[in-house]
């Protein structure tokens, strides 16, 4: 058993050892606000920093996005002119096929000539020398029309690359603005961030 003073000691301290302990819990909660609202802030912080970043990184995306369109009309117009130049140059070889028969056709004929009269006379070298001459051109337009089909080739190869190159940019730009920034704009707030929400 106590004694009215030993329970009125044993009050007082019991008293002051939950006073004490209330003061800490109040300490304790305003540690944890503090905490709430600097991690809250730095959260918000690194929110509109991500953001920033995202925005930036999109107009980049846009701008490379712009210049390989720029590059890929300027590409099909190359291929397009490719494509006249080499209708042209096989032109210019089916416009050869007719003056080299006719001077195939002559050296031929000279040919059947009887006797003394096959001879190498001026007449014969100069049409050797057209048929030849003929051949070299015919010879060199060909060489450039497969030098003109194999750049038409390379430059569809690139703008075949090129293509998927912007489809790839299109996807990233709309993974980036649709999916992630749309969902970044139900970001929570603060209030919420620190739980009074």
């Amino acid at each position: 058993q106590s004694t009215p003073e030993s329970w009125a000691q044993f009050t007082h301290d019991n008293i002051v050892r939950a006073e004490h302990e209330r003061m800490a819990s109040i300490q304790l909660r305003q540690l944890i606000d503090n905490i709430l609202s600097d991690t809250s802030r730095d959260m918000r912080e690194q929110c509109d920093t991500v953001d920033v970043c995202f925005q930036k990184r999109l107009e980049e995306m846009e701008d490379a996005k712009s210049k390989m369109e720029e590059n890929l009309r300027k590409m099909c117009d190359e291929i397009c002119q490719m494509e006249k130049n080499i209708d042209m140059l096989r032109k210019a070889i089916r416009d050869k096929e007719n003056p080299m028969k006719v001077s195939q056709t002559r050296l031929n004929n000279r040919t059947y000539r009887p006797g003394v009269e096959l001879c190498r006379d001026p007449v014969q070298y100069k049409l050797v020398g057209e048929v030849n001459e003929i051949a070299q051109s015919i010879d060199a337009l060909t060489e450039q029309l497969n030098n003109a089909e194999n750049s038409r080739k390379d430059l569809q190869d690139n703008r075949m690359a090129l293509e998927k190159e912007i489809a790839c940019k299109k996807n990233s730009i709309f993974i980036d603005r649709d999916k992630c920034v749309s969902v970044r704009t139900r970001y929570p707030t603060t209030l919420k961030l620190q739980g009074y929400q």
